[in-house]
Formats: C-alpha cells, sequence, structure tokens
C-alpha cells in the first residue's frame, strides 16, 4: 500500500515537472515532431521511474539487519486475563483508497465505452477505401481520426476544403497520434486526481494539430486554411481520444501555422530535457543503500509503537514489548550476527541478518524463521526500522505495525 503511494505522489510530481518544463522551455517553438518525443519521453520517465530503484553503493552479502525481538516475545504472548475484547478496528486507509480506485474504474470505465461505441459507429457507418486510408461516412461525425479510419460527415465532394481536411486527418494515421492519446488516457486514468496530467493533455493535442496544421499549410494557402478552421468550429464529437479537426485552441493554432519559423539555434532547448531526465532518475530512482558498517555497534532501544490494524485490544502485552525494548540493547556484529538483550539484561534473541531490496529492507533470520523490516531511518545516532505483524492469540487474530527507534 505504501509503495504504491509512494509511486503516485513521485508520478504526479514527475508529471508537473514535465508540464512546466514544455511550459516554459519549449512552448512556442515550431519543431513540433521534436516536441512531440520529447514530451512523450519525459511523461514516460516520469511514470516508469518511480517503478525502479537504482542504488550508488554496493555491499556485501554478509551484510546486517538491526531489529528488535520484543515483537517475538508479544507475539508469544496472549494472556486474555490481561486484555479485554473489543471489535474490529476500521482501517481509514480504505477511504482514500477507495475514492481513488472509483475515479480508476470511472476513466477506464469511460475510454473503453468510448472506444466501443466509435467501433459500433464504424461498423455500422460507409466506408470508402483511400490508400492506406478508410474514410468512413456518418452525419454523427465531426471530420476526425481513429487509427486508420478518417471520420466524416459526409461522403468527399472533391473540393479544396475537403482536401485540406483529408490532408491535415491523415497526418495524424500517419503520425500514430491516435496511440499517444490513448497513451495519456491510460496515464490520466492512473492520475486522475492530478489537475497537471489534464494539462498535459492539452499540450500533446496541440502538438498533435500544429503537426498536422504546418503539412496543409506546406500544400495551401494559410489564409484559406484559417478560413476553414474558422468555418469548421462545432461542438465536439465526444469521443475523448480522437484528434478531431476542429480540435480546441483554433486561435492559438492559426497564430503558429502563420508564425516564423523557430530558428535552428533554439533546438538547445530541448537539450534542457537530459538535465530534467537526471533529475527525475535522482528524484524517483536513487537509493542511498546502506552499508554494513554503518550499523555495526550497540544500540540502545528508546521508543516502540504499535499500530494495530486488526483483532482485540492486547494493551497489556503491548506495554510488555514496550518494557522489554526501551534500555534494551541491539549489538550488531561485524560476522554478520546480532544479540537482543533486554531491558532487564536478558538476552532476547540471537540470529543473522543480512540486505534485501537494494539495502533498504532487511531480514532477521532467528530460530529458523525470517522476518523482514524495513529501515525508515539510519543516521549516526540513530536507527529506525518498521515491520508488520500478525499473530494468532487466544482472543482472535492480531495485525498491525511495529516502529522500533533506537539510539547510538
Amino acid at each position: 500500500m505504501e509503495f504504491w503511494f509512494t509511486y503516485l505522489m513521485e508520478g504526479t510530481l514527475g508529471i508537473v515537472l514535465v508540464v512546466l518544463f514544455y511550459r516554459f522551455c519549449i512552448e512556442g517553438l515550431t519543431f513540433f515532431a521534436l516536441a512531440r518525443i520529447t514530451l512523450l519521453g519525459l511523461v514516460s520517465a516520469a511514470v516508469l521511474l518511480p517503478l525502479f530503484s537504482f542504488q550508488f553503493q554496493w555491499f556485501s552479502e554478509s551484510a546486517v539487519l538491526p531489529i528488535n525481538s520484543s515483537l517475538l516475545w508479544v507475539e508469544n504472548q496472549g494472556n486474555p486475563g490481561d486484555s479485554t475484547a473489543s471489535g474490529p478496528i476500521f482501517n481509514w486507509v480504505l477511504i482514500p483508497l477507495t475514492v481513488y480506485l472509483s475515479g480508476v474504474i470511472y476513466c477506464l470505465a469511460r475510454l473503453i465505452v468510448g472506444i466501443v461505441k466509435t467501433l459500433s459507429w464504424i461498423s455500422k457507418s460507409e466506408k470508402l477505401k483511400s490508400g492506406s486510408f478508410t474514410l468512413v461516412i456518418n452525419q454523427k461525425f465531426i471530420p476526425a481520426s481513429f487509427f486508420t479510419y478518417i471520420l466524416l460527415p459526409e461522403s468527399p465532394q472533391g473540393s479544396k476544403e475537403y482536401d485540406q481536411i483529408l490532408l491535415h486527418e491523415s497526418v495524424h494515421i500517419e503520425q500514430g497520434h491516435t496511440w499517444d492519446v490513448l497513451f495519456i488516457q491510460i496515464i490520466k486514468a492512473i492520475f486522475w486526481f492530478n489537475p497537471a496530467i489534464y494539462l498535459l493533455e492539452k499540450q500533446l493535442k496541440e502538438i498533435h494539430e500544429f503537426q498536422a496544421d504546418l503539412e496543409v499549410t506546406k500544400s495551401y494557402s494559410p489564409i484559406d486554411y484559417s478560413r476553414l478552421l474558422l468555418k469548421q468550429l462545432s461542438k465536439d464529437c465526444g469521443v475523448q481520444f480522437m484528434n478531431n479537426f476542429n480540435q480546441f485552441q483554433t486561435k492559438k493554432r492559426i497564430m503558429m501555422m502563420n508564425k516564423t519559423k523557430s530558428n535552428a539555434i533554439l533546438k538547445n532547448r530541448f537539450l534542457l530535457g537530459i538535465p530534467m531526465l537526471v533529475l527525475m532518475v535522482g528524484l524517483f530512482s536513487c537509493d542511498m543503500a546502506m552499508s554494513q558498517s554503518e550499523l555495526i555497534g550497540t544500540w540502545t532501544g528508546t521508543e516502540f509503537q504499535f499500530d494495530q490494524t486488526e483483532g482485540p485490544d492486547l494493551t497489556a502485552m503491548v506495554e510488555g514489548g514496550k518494557a522489554l525494548h526501551k534500555g534494551g540493547k541491539l549489538i550488531i556484529n561485524e560476522d554478520g550476527t546480532a544479540e537482543i538483550v533486554s531491558g532487564q539484561g536478558d538476552i532476547n534473541g540471537s540470529g543473522t541478518f543480512r540486505f534485501y531490496e537494494n539495502g533498504n529492507v532487511l531480514i532477521l533470520t532467528m530460530n529458523g524463521e525470517e522476518t523482514r523490516h524495513e529501515v525508515l531511518e539510519l543516521t549516526d545516532e540513530k536507527l529506525v526500522t518498521k515491520n508488520e505483524v500478525a499473530m494468532d492469540t487466544p482472543m482472535g487474530k492480531v495485525a498491525g505495525t511495529i516502529t522500533l527507534t533506537y539510539k547510538r
């Protein structure tokens, strides 16, 4: 659960950075093909890099795991006389999780319904083959493209206006713009709560229209074509992933097609995408792995926190765990072994330790059993670990998270 929360937050930040990069670095330039590649590349990095983790430091197999076996003491307790039963504890995380998943399902359902609806219209419409494209005629359509289909409200009349529309839509097909829009729609379903994703979608569609308009104005007068854009203004067809001829921002499109071609030296702005990519790698994918030497020594327990998510209230056992942990010693040895001494001075456990998953997850093997722990904080003077626990007691199953804090 925490992994996905972290992923969504990092992906959200990445999308915001991409939108800002486009807005302040490359918007307004006439290198539309390069802008499209850059935008798609950066947004792909923004949503994929948080899924990966790269480490800067290699460590040996004998790396050690800090852990306190107060948990083991808690798991072996269960005196019903020391606790009172209570009902299941409500997990408040379910509320935002339900809201988020509802948004994802809605967006995906809307996308699927739109695709099915479009395919249904196409199957019932008149079709004319035109080279590598298929013209689909239906009065419900406005000029648009969908994969290899060009959707039209009426049959081409051989007029100059229709020739311009066909050329415009054919560019969308040749460039594969439908795939771009579907890609963004999927990302939008995952990050629907992020306002920046809607700006990103708008930026990408702008580039698509600028690309198609540029090809048309190579063969036809920009003035005549501008008049056609104004003439074709109408309501949207309601399918969010199509490239419509009368796409939004008509004024901006007219301004761009009449704009002087950008100076070639301005292409250097796209090189700023490299440090942007490096920044995202550093923010989202680089973990400073911990080494064995950082953990060697004696740690003294200071804080014990148990966040229960399921089962009866076992306050007495939790208090007993705190008593064992506070003032207890965690002794990490260079040979990969460790001892845990309770606050009363008794040996509370011993075993072997090793790193796992880039040094952020550590594993304790004790009495033939492995326990996974996450290191939340590690400094010269402080160590904080966290692990999930689930145990059966005479009062019922108990589950939760234990957070242990030590000082050197």
